[in-house]
């Protein structure tokens, strides 16, 4: 399995992406009083209602496993069919007339230390073709350590490696923060300076596999992008992802060998 080199690298995290974080660690009581603020502000959204798995029957159905954070979770929309994973599934269906089933597995509020210790076992319990992992939205605005960041991701795509051997493993790339309107100045930016310190040191590790690929920057987000609370997807912002995720890995040949079985 080969997955195309992307049209769209970045270059590495500049001197301002690796100053984020001990900024912020220089101006926590501001940064601290914003975040609090921002919490009263934006109504706290549930997980999407449960089941979080499906299916849709065809010939040599596909798996597919979602991993992560709240966007994996489903938070923004009321009905669970118009989350992240089932979206992607259904794209899928449509675009290759297989059946599909998925699951999704994840928390709102999680990082990449939370999947490892908590959620990353039950990812591994069943066969997948494919693991679809929204991840480190909350590394970046909690502005965990970026060491300890990347070393957490490097494990946790070896591990999905080993668990799914054959599978294609497709990250999406970190949320643009400098578009989230409930966002204040200067957490805005240090946020989004510490996610593209995050999404530039990850990126190239993750496409240095053949199995694995990172999906492209957003290109931007649209007025119904996000939910009531300006910071998750609603369900048109889960369809326009999943599809623009989809596309980029068909694109670049992602999911040859698996329709190839």
């Amino acid at each position: 399995m080969t997955i195309a080199a992307p049209s769209h690298e970045l270059e590495p995290p500049t001197l301002v992406h690796r100053a984020a974080w001990p900024v912020a660690v220089g101006i926590v009581p501001l940064l601290y009083a914003q975040g609090k603020w921002v919490r009263k502000q934006v109504p706290k959204l549930p997980h999407a209602p449960e089941p979080w798995e499906g299916e849709e029957p065809g010939p040599s159905p596909l798996k597919i496993v979602g991993l992560g954070d709240s966007t994996i979770a489903g938070v923004g929309v009321r009905d669970p069919l118009h989350g992240l994973v089932p979206q992607f599934s259904l794209a899928l269906h449509e675009k290759t007339q297989r059946g599909v089933s998925w699951r999704s597995i994840g928390e709102s509020g999680a990082t990449s230390k939370d999947i490892l210790r908590r959620f990353l076992a039950p990812a591994l319990d069943s066969p997948a073709d494919v693991v679809l992992v929204s991840l480190g939205a909350n590394d970046a605005k909690d502005l965990k350590p970026l060491g300890a960041t990347i070393r957490r991701f490097e494990r946790l795509l070896a591990a999905l490696h080993d668990g799914h051997p054959d599978a294609v493993i497709i990250f999406s790339s970190l949320p643009a923060f400098y578009l989230f309107p409930t966002l204040p100045q200067p957490l805005r930016s240090i946020i989004y300076a510490h996610s593209q310190a995050i999404e530039r040191s990850i990126r190239p590790m993750i496409e240095s596999f053949p199995f694995a690929m990172m999906s492209p920057p957003p290109p931007g987000y649209h007025d119904t992008f996000f939910a009531e609370d300006g910071f998750h997807p609603s369900q048109d912002g889960y369809r326009d992802w999943a599809r623009f995720a989809l596309e980029d890995a068909l694109t670049r040949g992602a999911l040859e060998a698996i329709g190839a079985r």
